[in-house]
């Protein structure tokens, strides 16, 4: 990126960053776009059956229903770690839901007709994968009240993300932003769990 030389009163040199012209900008989203749409053609070209039917089994451990299992499970077993996997998970679904309806970004399968899906999705859109912002919260609250659980729980996350671009339904980008929502969500839900416990100590 080119810069401006320029001086202040004290002779002291300054440097201004130029905006990047309009034209770089397009020529990267296109980059990021072709690398995306590259990285689904490449795994929904390349698909096993034994490999497909695990990739299918782990992304219907992601479906929720696991992770709401688990809530109430913990609610029962430690009221904080079950009010925070609560918070942060309706936390995640309301924000994830906001951001699809703002990008409104399609499937690749929808937007590539050279690439195949292995199931049917549970909505429309594509940014942010949902599924792996569900998966994410579970393994980042499991960090703060189960620190040894962590690892084996960042694993099936990372599994679950995976099967998403495996199965041809989401982008990497897609996965990465459901990575980052599912930490701040999970950020999110165990302040307000230890907020409500603090609270009602009082």
């Amino acid at each position: 990126m080119s810069r401006i030389e320029r001086s202040d009163s004290k002779g002291r040199s300054l440097r201004k960053k130029e905006k990047l012209p309009k034209k770089q900008k397009i020529k990267r989203k296109i980059r990021w776009t072709y690398f995306d749409k590259n990285m689904v053609h490449f795994f929904s070209k390349r698909r096993r059956r034994a490999l497909t039917a695990f990739m299918r089994f782990m992304t219907q451990v992601g479906d929720g229903l696991v992770w709401f299992l688990l809530c109430v499970v913990f609610i029962a077993i430690n009221l904080n770690a079950g009010m925070a996997l609560t918070f942060a998970s309706l936390i995640q679904i309301l924000f994830q839901k906001i951001i699809k309806h703002i990008f409104v970004r399609q499937r690749p399968y929808v937007r590539f007709e050279e690439i195949s899906h292995e199931m049917s999705p549970p909505d429309r859109f594509s940014f942010p994968s949902g599924h792996t912002a569900g998966a994410f919260v579970i393994a980042f609250v499991f960090y703060y009240f189960y620190p040894f659980l962590f690892i084996p729980m960042l694993i099936i996350a990372s599994v679950i993300g995976f099967s998403r671009i495996y199965l041809g339904l989401h982008y990497p980008t897609d996965v990465l932003a459901g990575v980052i929502l599912g930490f701040l969500s999970a950020r999110l839900g165990i302040y307000l769990a230890l907020l409500l416990d603090y609270a009602f100590k009082f």
